[in-house]
Formats: C-alpha cells, structure tokens, sequence
C-alpha cells in the first residue's frame, strides 16, 4: 500500500470540490488585495480492490477588493503508480459585500480543461456511452442516466476501476463548474458553510449537487468538523468526512480526514489531507 507513505508528504487540498479552510466545502473567503494563498491536496480512495490518488496544488491571488484569480493543477494515479498530468483550472471568485449580515456569500467560477477531453477516451474499464434501449442486453449507462425506456439522452459517465465519476464528480472531461456559498459563523467557535453546486460538461450535461461543512474550534489552534458532498439526483454519488483542522500558525492550516462514500457508485472508503499557506 502506498497512500501512507504519500501522507506523510503530501498535505493537501483538491480544488476540484475543495474549500480553503474545508475539504470538500468552498468558504466565502478570498485573500486580500495584492495577497496570496497556496494549496495543494492529495486525497487516496478505496472502490472495492481499486486504488486511486489525487494531487492538485493551487494557488488564488486577491487583484481587487473581494475578487480573486487563480488556477489548480491536478495529477491522479488509478493504483498502478503511474502519475500523470490530467487537467487544469483556471478560477475566479468573488466574495459578495454584505456588511454586517451575520451571513457571507460569495461566487467561484472555473473550468477545467482535462487532458484527453475531445475523444472521451483514458482506456479506463468501465468507461461507457449508453445507448436508448432498455434491456437487459444494454450496456451500463451508470448512475446518472433516465430510467430504462424512458428514451432520454444518456449522460456520459467516467470510471476508474469501478469507481464512476458523474454527476458533479467530473474527471477526465473538460467542464465548467459555478459554485454559490453561503458562509456563517455560529458563534464565537463554530463554522457553517453550504454550496449550491452547478457543473455543464462541453456536450451539453449538466448536474448540480451540494458541499456542506461545519466546524467547531476546540483550542485556539485545533478544530474538528464533519462535511459531506454529493449530487442531487437520485442515484448521484455523495461522501461524508470527518476531519481535524490545525493552525499552528496564523497564516498555516493543516488538515487531515476520513471519508465514507454513500451510494452504490461512491467510494467505499478515502482519505483525505489539506495545507494552505496564506501570504
């Protein structure tokens, strides 16, 4: 097994469907004019006997007053300890002024150019387009598609090992993702953060979906919180982690977590590392 030895190294945070100061969650948050924040993430996934890594460093610049620019670059490893470059995405957010209204919003919009996207093909098993049937010969059109014989189009649905990623859960194709937050503090030591998920791939699919998180401070520097992710339709693939937040500065946070995946296209089991360094 190599995810614990890569855990040791590799803090982390995926942008793909990651927060600054969450794992899966977007906070409202963006640096201040002329500052900077870098991030990186790793995240090892279980489905069955399938193995799979991810690696997406990141960094976001604040160029006016609430509006920030920045990208990510992701990396991934079905099992087979061959890394490779899949995607880039480029991203913009805006933090929304509202005073002193005890809730914050804020907008993030990036698309992510995926190596390989124009053909759709990675050579992963599993890796299927529906057809309009519905019979027993059909072939597996996965989680996200209409009932059988419904005549509906079949949205396309990516597997690595048995693991589909649909719905909100977009790899290996170029999409666009637009996120709403809504970013509370509770009191004095807790945290609320919701999003409101859109993804629209270049064939035209789209899907939305849902990141929540909350976190409660426990010593000025340690923090532990529980988020889930998931997508709205009926057979989407959701996640819930639990996770512990360390500042041992006021400009460091460091994560670590554990996932469980929920429905029969989730993962069964992930874990999850985050770092972010403002400056």
């Amino acid at each position: 097994m190599k995810f614990p030895a890569l855990l040791c190294f590799v803090p982390s945070i995926a942008l793909a469907h990651h927060g600054q100061d969450f794992f899966v969650t977007l906070d409202s948050k963006v640096p201040a004019v002329y500052s900077a924040m870098t991030f990186t993430s790793f995240v090892w996934s279980r489905t069955g006997a399938s193995d799979e890594l991810s690696l997406e460093p990141g960094v976001l610049v604040g160029i006016a007053p609430g509006l920030a620019v920045g990208t990510s670059v992701s990396f991934e490893d079905d099992g087979g300890g061959n890394w490779q470059y899949s995607a880039v995405s480029p991203r913009v957010q805006f933090q929304i002024p509202t005073g002193d209204f005890p809730v914050s919003f804020g907008v993030s919009a990036s698309y992510s150019f995926a190596v390989g996207a124009a053909g759709h093909d990675h050579g992963a098993a599993g890796h299927t387009h529906g057809d309009t049937g519905g019979g027993s010969g059909d072939i597996d059109l996965g989680p996200d598609a209409p009932p059988p014989g419904s005549g509906g189009g079949q949205p396309h649905v990516h597997s690595h090992g048995g693991h589909s990623h649909g719905g909100i859960h977009r790899h290996g194709e170029n999409h666009f993702q637009l996120r709403f937050v809504a970013d509370a503090v509770l009191d004095d030591k807790t945290r609320l953060v919701g999003n409101l998920i859109g993804v629209a791939t270049d064939s035209g699919e789209i899907d939305f979906g849902y990141a929540l998180g909350i976190r409660r401070q426990i010593s000025p520097k340690l923090a532990l919180g529980l988020e889930a992710i998931g997508d709205f339709n009926v057979h989407g693939e959701h996640e819930v982690i639990g996770g512990v937040y360390w500042s041992p500065t006021h400009t460091c946070l460091i994560r670590f977590g554990a996932g469980a995946g929920i429905g029969a296209v989730a993962n069964d089991f992930s874990i999850h590392s985050g770092f972010t360094w403002r400056f």
